[in-house]
């Protein structure tokens, strides 16, 4: 009895708000765009690709897909009918658990540490992004102002920069090959970062760097500041849009010198990875990143459902998108790399040691310099990025917004100006990323912010619902929102069994091999490593 008044109050709570059409999706496609823009993030053009040539290409995708189907799609799952029944973001939809609440807050406090450092990757392709209209691009040639007597351009194209000295030959090319930097490497590290040598040189915010990180804000800003009514409008734009431009990258790389050596070093499995355990780990963390999940995103997205939406059939969608959205990019990457390990000589293990801002602002920035038409390229493929990291920080940014708005209710009314108040504070927080120092915080936040901290939140997460509110009550309020307990034997097995069993496994084995973390030849400080518990 007291179950059915639980689920009464909540079907007249959803009414009422159906009522008041306050934050609510115009369409249901608008949800479904929003959550595929969500997942399918900037991981998957530099993280995916590069973790499965690390771990044995084909073979990876054996435990990923294992991972995705045990773990990855029931929580998503669960996130998404959570926030749909409880109609909360993650402040408050823990409270069907009674003393579980603290599992939203790590959400969202998962959430706003992603949130500013996801923004600052996104300002560098805004940065790229507007460079790009030149019949030259500037990464292309030494010789300009920030460029050092060490850059070269790899290949024998381009200006060379001018310098005198004993290990200059003709052509400008350095003899010690050791001390030799791209000029794509020089333009990331010099002219856009400002990179120091270590944390000890933090300096201040960087003249091109703090307006690009400025600008991103701004552009979050403007496009959620009507919450989902002006988010989801421009999800249509940031779901299509990369996958138009990821085939046209796939077609055209396919054409390059060297692209089926590139496919075959993605695709050929080296099956002794599976016995690894990081192999396992890496697909974990590569599982939660992808979906989103553990970051609040999902909830407060779906508690502006309706609450008869169909929410599984939209969460099936989703996912298909996501699971195979890595795959479809890593041929587009690795095609570029093996046209680029062609082009200088070398082996493609080399350039696919590239992940990350590497991959991305480097090793792909270089690949396109040697196309025809590169600033034509250049512009979709940042503009891309733009599109695949905005509708990840829409969700990330909705989540401290969505949670300051029902924990302060008269905010609720005045949202936009909760937009623009966490914008602005987020903006400033984040200035410290553009100081010289500041790209060893940005992999310090990058590599423990948002790798074990969603795995643990994950686990207390399913735990919370399967076993403290109770797996056939969750599955009850399923049924009134569905009319059945859609997937139930399904969500039994990995809700009750194998999700928490995985996840506990993946956090111990972190634990125990944690150790300090490395940038290029760069040792973090031994209190960093403190970071990585603390968070």
């Amino acid at each position: 009895f007291r179950h059915r008044k639980t689920s009464d109050a909540a079907v007249a709570e959803h009414e009422a708000k159906d009522g008041e059409q306050s934050h609510e999706w115009d369409r249901p496609i608008e949800f479904v765009f929003s959550l595929i823009s969500n997942s399918v993030g900037l991981g998957n053009v530099w993280r995916f690709p590069f973790l499965a040539a690390q771990n044995g290409g084909g073979a990876f995708l054996i435990p990923y897909f294992i991972l995705y189907f045990l773990i990855g799609a029931p929580l998503y799952y669960l996130e998404l009918a959570l926030g749909q029944f409880s109609s909360r973001g993650p402040a408050k939809a823990f409270m069907l658990a009674k003393g579980w609440q603290g599992v939203g807050f790590a959400m969202i406090i998962n959430a706003v540490f992603t949130m500013l450092y996801y923004n600052v990757v996104i300002s560098w392709a805004l940065f790229y992004f507007i460079l790009s209209f030149r019949k030259r691009l500037l990464w292309a040639d030494c010789g300009y102002w920030w460029n050092t007597c060490a850059c070269f351009v790899p290949g024998g194209a381009g200006r060379p920069q001018n310098c005198s000295g004993e290990n200059i030959t003709i052509d400008g090319t350095f003899n010690n090959a050791t001390i030799r930097t791209p000029a794509t490497a020089e333009f990331y590290n010099i002219l856009l970062l400002g990179k120091s040598k270590g944390f000890e040189d933090f300096g201040v915010p960087g003249r091109y760097y703090a307006p690009a990180l400025l600008g991103a804000w701004i552009i979050v800003c403007l496009c959620i500041i009507r919450g989902v009514k002006s988010s989801g409008k421009v999800a249509y734009f940031t779901a299509i849009f990369p996958y138009i431009v990821l085939l046209i990258l796939i077609i055209q790389s396919a054409t390059l010198k060297g692209a089926v050596d590139g496919v075959k070093f993605y695709i050929i499995p080296r099956l002794a990875k599976i016995g690894e355990f990081s192999t396992w780990q890496a697909a974990a963390a590569q599982v939660f990143f992808s979906l989103g999940l553990s970051f609040g995103s999902l909830i407060a997205y779906s508690s502006s459902n309706k609450f008869n939406n169909n929410f599984f059939q939209q969460m099936c969608i989703v996912v298909s998108c996501d699971c195979f959205t890595g795959v479809f990019a890593g041929f587009a990457v690795f095609s570029t790399i093996g046209f680029l390990a062609k082009e200088m000589g070398t082996t493609v293990a080399h350039y696919a040691e590239s992940s990350g801002p590497g991959l991305a602002f480097i090793t792909y920035p270089e690949a396109i310099t040697k196309m025809p038409a590169s600033p034509f390229f250049a512009i979709i493929f940042f503009l891309m990025l733009l599109a695949l990291g905005l509708g990840s920080q829409f969700a990330l940014t909705d989540v401290p917004i969505t949670s300051l708005c029902e924990l302060y209710p008269r905010l609720a009314n005045k949202r936009p100006y909760a937009v623009i108040f966490t914008c602005l504070v987020s903006y400033l927080i984040s200035l410290p990323f553009t100081c010289p120092g500041g790209y060893y915080w940005f992999e310090l936040i990058q590599e423990y912010a948002a790798a074990l901290s969603v795995i643990v939140v994950g686990f207390f997460e399913v735990i919370s619902i399967s076993y403290i509110y109770g797996f056939n009550r969750f599955m009850n309020d399923v049924k009134m929102m569905l009319k059945k307990r859609a997937a139930e034997y399904y969500l039994f097995l990995t809700w009750r069994i194998t999700a928490p069993l995985l996840m506990l496994i993946v956090t111990v084995s972190n634990l125990i091999q944690a150790k300090p973390l490395k940038s290029g030849n760069y040792v973090f400080p031994t209190w960093s490593l403190g970071t990585f518990f603390l968070i």
